[in-house]
């Protein structure tokens, strides 16, 4: 791949995804800084929240509620609004991602989701139903090899409480997810790494080590860490091979909104679902994500499409 200089490329057209992060200003001081802005203002925010929440706690006398010191991530309370406090944790990520990109990178913001104008808000939406319609598909065919295992648990009253939460906000979660990993991460591995398959694989490492926080983690720690590593090479490489993030938006977006169909306990979204899972069964979760992948990436989008790791 050859790297080419803002001066000789300007339009973001003439760029393919991996190669972005070459417009605006490339020093390496500058990601160096944007990177501690970032993670700054979110591991800050996080502290102020987890701060606020305990001394919450103590006004209302919850002493088995709080957040721990050492992470900042709320347990005990009102399961909605720990909720809440969780989801809306990622607005300053989104934030403090955007202002790096636009003061200190100076890129416009456009450059993290397509080097085409305007963001296709259509292929959110394809990625969107595409994920849904799998993961529907995976679990009836779970429900049927496993009877028993799905249980019908809608609650009218409770149920209405976390949909707008969900709606809200979970778009945000997923979209800053990716525009953090699958855009800014390899975006930038592009100026030291000129085999994008290198930049998703170690992209979705880090990926999947932020997840092992994860309530899930402890059913099995490899399997669910390497379901969610399957998870960031499959979003790296829809991306990368349709030279722009919104499939994969989409696609993150559907993952996580499903809980509002179907969910587990002791999720790391405890949304009461229609259904409710009884088992976690990490080996059904990585392989039917395996095959959602693959029938996502070979039959619904990219067959005749041109393939982006030979640009």
């Amino acid at each position: 791949m050859e790297i080419v200089s803002t001066e000789q490329r300007t339009e973001t057209n003439e760029f393919t995804y991996y190669q972005l992060s070459h417009l605006g200003k490339n020093d390496w001081w500058r990601y160096l800084l944007s990177f501690f802005f970032i993670i700054f203002c979110w591991l800050g925010f996080s502290l102020l929240l987890g701060i606020f929440f305990n001394v919450l706690s103590l006004v209302n006398n919850h002493s088995t509620s709080g957040a721990y010191a050492d992470s900042s991530q709320l347990f005990g309370g009102n399961t909605l609004i720990t909720l809440a406090f969780s989801l809306i944790s990622f607005i300053p990520l989104l934030i403090s991602l955007l202002i790096a990109v636009k003061f200190i990178n100076r890129r416009q913001i456009t450059s993290l989701f397509t080097p085409h104008k305007p963001i296709d808000w259509k292929r959110i939406a394809i990625g969107f139903i595409s994920m849904v319609g799998l993961v529907i598909f995976a679990c009836v065919f779970e429900a049927i090899l496993y009877p028993g295992r799905y249980q019908f648990t809608f609650d009218t009253a409770e149920y209405f409480k976390y949909v707008p939460l969900i709606v809200i906000f979970v778009p945000f979660q997923a979209a800053t997810e990716e525009l953090v990993f699958r855009g800014y991460v390899i975006q930038s591995l592009n100026h030291l790494i000129k085999r994008p398959w290198i930049a998703i694989l170690l992209s979705s490492t880090v990926f999947m080590l932020l997840h092992y926080s994860n309530p899930e983690v402890a059913v099995d720690t490899a399997l669910i860490l390497a379901y969610y590593f399957v998870v960031g090479v499959f979003m790296a490489l829809i991306t990368i091979k349709d030279n722009r993030l919104e499939l994969a938006i989409g696609c993150h977006i559907g993952v996580n909104m499903f809980v509002l169909i179907a969910n587990y306990t002791d999720s790391a979204l405890p949304v009461p679902s229609i259904f409710t899972v009884t088992t976690l069964d990490p080996v059904y979760n990585l392989i039917s994500f395996i095959v959602i992948a693959a029938i996502f990436y070979i039959f619904l989008h990219f067959d005749k499409r041109q393939d982006s790791f030979t640009h």
